[in-house]
């Protein structure tokens, strides 16, 4: 390997083992995770309002809507949240630009799959 290879490895290693990258990749992971099963309860709740019977709950569909719309604002917020901190990288705008994008479309897709395996298994 060239030295700037071993330059560019040796800092990816720290920024993802020394600085806590990892560990943070993790937890928007988790974060995320949970923000799409809190939104695929709410939709189970609108979609079979009639056949659960929760005591004390007059109308399942208008609590399952308002479950709904507080898992897409913890959504929202962990991708500003994500969104936030690659912004405070100081790398070229370039990268930042296409970290971002990277991370808005991984995002995105995994959402969609929790979301997809959540309401298959319903």
């Amino acid at each position: 390997m060239t030295e700037g290879m071993r330059s560019k490895v040796s800092l990816v290693r720290r920024m993802l083992f020394e600085n806590g990258g990892l560990e943070e990749i993790f937890r928007h992971v988790r974060n995320l995770v949970v923000a799409t099963l809190v939104i695929a309860a709410g939709m189970h709740a609108v979609e079979n309002g009639r056949s659960l019977d929760i005591k004390g709950l007059p109308n399942t569909a208008v609590a399952g809507y308002i479950v709904s719309t507080i898992g897409i604002v913890l959504f929202l917020l962990n991708l500003a949240d994500g969104l936030h901190r690659l912004s405070k990288v100081r790398r070229h705008l370039a990268l930042q630009i296409l970290l971002l994008a990277i991370y808005a479309f991984v995002t995105l897709r995994v959402t969609q799959l929790v979301l997809a395996l959540r309401m298959s298994t319903l």
